[in-house]
């Protein structure tokens, strides 16, 4: 019976400390106080394949906004592939614009209005596809009651670890309810 409360003390443990995504959140204030930023945990030397951010500009002089967004990563791939020929023969980087997201309930989000920028690796051997989804009140109920288990970005297809999803759905919920 000892081993029962052992256990699941540490079970506890494991649930109240291991599981509160909102303390990590990255919040940065502007000096008037009226621009509010967030973000999801990020490290500039390991970012990771998706991250959540919201900028909010309160300010009643200027145009208020609140730009809130998914942004999907997928670094790899050969650089000549973001390259095709125009119709002047000259070498022009393509203009992909097709993402899909698809849900562990197998639903599915598909877009392609929304453009992929294309960046290189620093040693210009790979390409790293980014795009910048928004969330708004259409998809927040997606992004925080499903499970992405894969996504694509132009012809680049990659699966989501199923704690990172998680992990996505509870920063979409906390950086939501800032104020």
């Amino acid at each position: 019976m000892k081993a029962i409360y052992v256990l699941l003390f540490f079970a506890f443990l494991q649930n109240a400390n291991g599981q509160d995504y909102c303390k990590k959140i990255k919040k940065e204030i502007s000096p008037d106080g009226y621009n509010r930023s967030y973000f999801s945990p990020f490290s500039e030397k390991n970012m990771p394949a998706i991250r959540i951010t919201r900028v909010v500009d309160s300010n009643p002089e200027d145009d208020e906004f609140d730009n809130f967004f998914i942004i999907f990563r997928i670094p790899g791939g050969d650089v000549g592939s973001i390259f095709t020929t125009g119709p002047d023969d000259k070498v022009v980087e393509k203009k992909e614009k097709t993402m899909k997201i698809e849900f562990d309930d197998h639903s599915v989000i598909t877009t392609d209005t929304v453009q992929i920028n294309h960046d290189m690796t620093d040693d210009k051997a790979e390409v790293i596809r980014t795009l910048y989804f928004p969330i708004d009140d259409g998809n927040y109920k997606d992004f925080t009651t499903k499970k992405i288990v894969k996504y694509t970005l132009g012809t680049i297809e990659r699966k989501f670890a199923a704690d990172s999803a998680s992990a996505v759905m509870h920063y979409v919920q906390c950086i939501k309810a800032e104020k």
